[in-house]
């Protein structure tokens, strides 16, 4: 069950009823239970994963807990000195990391044999023969549990900020579950920190009119992303990769930018329904794109999309990394021995590199992804090697660097790099995107674009016109959003304008959505990792 179907709107109205019925204090119960229900109706297979994680977790949090509160007694204790007490921190500290690393080799080998045991399929059943079985064993047979990915990370989040002393430790099992396995955020994320999503479900949830009508308002404009726009795109961007032998590279150069407002409108449209139907319920979730497209770097891009990942590998990933022993060790050898550039990238490279390479295998498995990681990888030590060069070269050349077209040049440089790193992925294949990339530079055939070529798929003069339209509509209200909220303007108009405007988005949603034979509602792009 995803957000697109309507299984899902008579879940939700159930719900927001006996969520609403209930006395206040029992009203985290029923988002509970609401979240099983949610993730059983995906599969009940699938619990016992999410059932193990959280408990191992809770568990190790509680124990790590204990253990700094053992600290804290002992430390108070009179007749101590300084030496003594930090000899009692420094065994804490061991005694706490002992669990930290177990839960984290122990959950992230779950993740990891969830998500990479399809590539060893073949010598799986070769050990099986060799031992006298069938070698019947299949990548169909292997269980990849709904939002693992999210619910991990989430998980491991709360651990690390247990063992830092970020947070304090969850004393209430079933709370913790619910933090876990809160069903707005299961299937697309954000990825929830505890600090803030933890202590927000333990807020009183109380019926707020304004609120509830902006949680609507949010998910019909996450239904027209998704629906009208999202996988309307889906069916021209597929069709031109699927039979990349009939076409140009300017048939591939429209399709791939036409693919950066696909996973854009898909991913954000989801964001905008979780956090849409999570308001409702009073709770608010992490904002997960902040207009990505008005980035004028590479790193500035990747802190306004899929902020909640980004902070995650930044804090989980890339700090303590840079802020190891082995990266100062670098720092101090490379010191006044080669060009400061140069020492820059020697000490950014392995936080950066790492950082990047499993973010990639983050969002999938298989070379495509490796690539990728470190294809953003390169850019961005490449911003950090010449980036300041670049901007001193563009000052000298009497470049206006505060002008508007100065800031259009880097935002649609910005673009143009991150629909490259789509190219890697999106065509399934690198070979695939070899080919593409060879046909873009040596048989461009831009006369496709006019001579009904771009029209020979399923995509029509029709579609290409909602497409156009509603790519306006965003830019607008974009611009508006980042002067203002737009959903409080639309409540201070008139009660006919008002009711219009909402109006004519429902039946957006319900006119130009993509439905019918072949239409596929579980199919969210961000699902899959």
């Amino acid at each position: 069950m995803t957000f697109v179907q309507f299984n899902f709107l008579v879940f939700l109205i159930i719900a927001v009823c006996v969520f609403y019925i209930c006395p206040v204090r029992f009203r985290w119960i029923v988002l509970l239970t609401a979240s099983l229900v949610f993730y059983a109706i995906a599969g009940v297979k699938y619990l016992p994963f999410i059932f193990v994680t959280s408990f191992s977790v809770y568990l190790a949090g509680r124990k790590m807990g204990a253990i700094y509160e053992e600290l804290d007694r002992a430390c108070s204790a009179d007749g101590l000195d300084r030496k003594e007490k930090k000899a009692l921190k420094e065994k804490a500290k061991t005694r706490c990391r002992k669990v930290l690393t177990l839960l984290l080799v122990f959950n992230i080998g779950i993740l990891c044999i969830c998500k990479f045991t399809k590539f060893f399929v073949d010598p799986i059943n070769s050990l099986l023969l060799h031992l006298g079985g069938k070698g019947s064993f299949s990548a169909a047979m292997i269980i990849v549990p709904l939002g693992i990915s999210y619910y991990t990370f989430s998980s491991l989040s709360y651990l690390m900020d247990v063992y830092w002393k970020r947070v304090g430790y969850e004393k209430n099992y079933f709370r913790f579950l619910l933090y876990v396995c809160y069903f707005p955020h299961i299937l697309q994320g954000p990825i929830a920190r505890y600090g803030r999503l933890g202590q927000r479900l333990k807020q009183e949830l109380r019926f707020d009119y304004t609120r509830v009508t902006f949680g609507i308002q949010l998910m019909v404009w996450g239904f027209i992303k998704k629906l009208v726009i999202a996988d309307r795109l889906d069916i021209f961007i597929s069709q031109v990769y699927e039979r990349y032998t009939e076409f140009g590279g300017a048939m591939f150069v429209v399709a791939g930018l036409l693919d950066v407002v696909y996973i854009y409108s898909d991913f954000s449209g989801c964001m905008d329904i979780a956090r849409g139907v999570s308001q409702i319920f009073g709770v608010e979730l992490d904002l997960n794109f902040d207009h990505p497209f008005a980035s004028r770097s590479v790193t500035e891009f990747w802190r306004r999309w899929h902020m909640s990942m980004g902070s995650w590998f930044k804090d989980y990933v890339y700090y303590p990394i840079s802020t190891s022993k082995l990266v100062k060790n670098i720092s101090k050898k490379t010191k006044g021995k080669v060009p400061e550039q140069l020492g820059r990238v020697l000490v950014t490279a392995l936080p950066v590199t790492v950082t990047w390479v499993l973010t990639g295998l983050w969002h999938g498995t298989g070379k495509t992804y490796l690539a990728w990681g470190l294809y953003y990888s390169f850019m961005i030590l490449m911003s950090v090697c010449f980036g300041d060069d670049l901007h001193q070269l563009a000052v000298k050349a009497k470049v206006n660097t505060e002008s508007y077209s100065w800031r259009a040049f880097q935002m649609a440089r910005t673009t143009l790099i991150f629909a490259g790193g789509r190219l890697l992925t999106r065509p399934n294949g690198l070979w695939k995107t070899r080919i593409i990339l060879k046909s873009i530079l040596t048989d461009f055939k831009p006369w496709m674009l006019f001579d009904g070529t771009l029209f020979s798929t399923d995509f029509t003069v029709y579609d290409m016109n909602v497409i156009v339209i509603f790519i306006a509509l965003f830019g607008m209200i974009s611009h508006f959003q980042m002067k203002g909220s737009v959903r409080e303007w639309a409540a201070e108009q008139g009660i006919v304008f008002r009711w219009g405007l909402y109006l004519l988005a429902v039946l957006s949603v319900i006119v130009l959505g993509v439905y019918g034979p072949g239409f596929n509602a579980a199919s969210f792009a961000y699902m899959a990792y």
